[in-house]
């Protein structure tokens, strides 16, 4: 358990500090520590670990830059440090057929004072349009696209995935810039403090289950239960739209574990719990 604590503190720690936010790991007492729950866990670092995927990195992003000069050009504005300027807008990364991306966003991403961008000719872009390559899933190889403006240098630059959906890109670091960008379209945070009170009526017992929602990205959800120790999940109900459910049992140990779903996909389970009933 003091692992796991730590591992709570340490994505708790990234969390906070680029502001993006990841499942919390929902262990309560008297909750199932299943292996279940230590696979995701090892899953979650394993994930982070291993870099990004074009599949992962396709799709809108919206996108922080911080930038260590002061102005109010290209879409910055002035912190209120005298240190530094930001600028928030959506880049798109577009996987192409073999793999390689086209990179597209409306302001400059590299100075806040400049009006005049020292890419193409001179001219100031306003929309650019880039071609890129992944490399080994941490960096990034940018390029100009043909006749298209690309306000990005030709270069290598670092890419890191922090969470499931969210990626710090150094575009250009030696200026003294980092951009921190959030997946738009993301599936829900996992269910947190699933209960289940057990009752009995009639011949057999009354499983009450209840769990709150792990924020408002939830369209639905999906509670998988099995009947032992060493069995496989399998979906119990589907496209649930409240955050309770009452299910029966008539004798032996039930698990269960729930969902939130949405259109891009669905959650990282809740914690486990489980239900005993005997009528003797």
């Amino acid at each position: 358990m003091k692992y796991l604590s730590s591992l709570i503190l340490i994505f708790s720690i990234n969390s906070f500090a680029i502001t993006c936010v990841d499942d919390d790991i929902d262990l309560n007492p008297g909750d199932v520590i299943s292996a279940d729950m230590i696979k995701d866990i090892f899953d979650r670092i394993s994930n982070v670990t291993s870099g990004i995927t074009p599949d992962e990195l396709d799709g809108i992003w919206k996108c922080r830059t911080i930038i260590s000069e002061v102005g109010s050009l290209n879409g910055f504005s002035p912190d209120s440090d005298g240190m530094t300027s930001t600028m928030i807008q959506d880049i798109n990364f577009q996987k192409q057929s073999d793999n390689t991306f086209l990179i597209t966003f409306p302001n400059f991403l590299t100075s806040a004072r400049d009006d005049v961008a020292n890419v193409d000719g001179g001219a100031f872009v306003s929309g650019s349009s880039c071609k890129a390559k992944l490399l080994e899933g941490t960096k990034i190889l940018t390029a100009h696209n043909g006749g298209t403006t690309c306000a990005i240098p030709d270069r290598v630059s670092n890419i890191n995935k922090i969470s499931k959906s969210c990626i710090v890109w150094d575009v250009s670091a030696s200026m003294g810039q980092q951009t921190t960008c959030e997946l738009k379209s993301t599936v829900p945070l996992a269910p947190t403090d699933l209960t289940a009170t057990l009752s009995v009526s009639g011949t057999g017992g009354v499983v009450s289950l209840s769990w709150t929602a792990g924020d408002s990205n939830t369209d639905s959800y999906t509670i998988k239960a099995k009947t032992s120790n060493t069995g496989t999940y399998s979906d119990l109900i589907t496209e649930l739209s409240g955050t309770t459910y009452t299910d029966t049992l008539s004798s032996g140990t039930k698990w269960y574990r729930v969902y939130g779903v949405n259109a891009s996909g669905t959650s990282t389970g809740s914690n486990v719990v489980s239900v005993n009933y005997s009528s003797e």
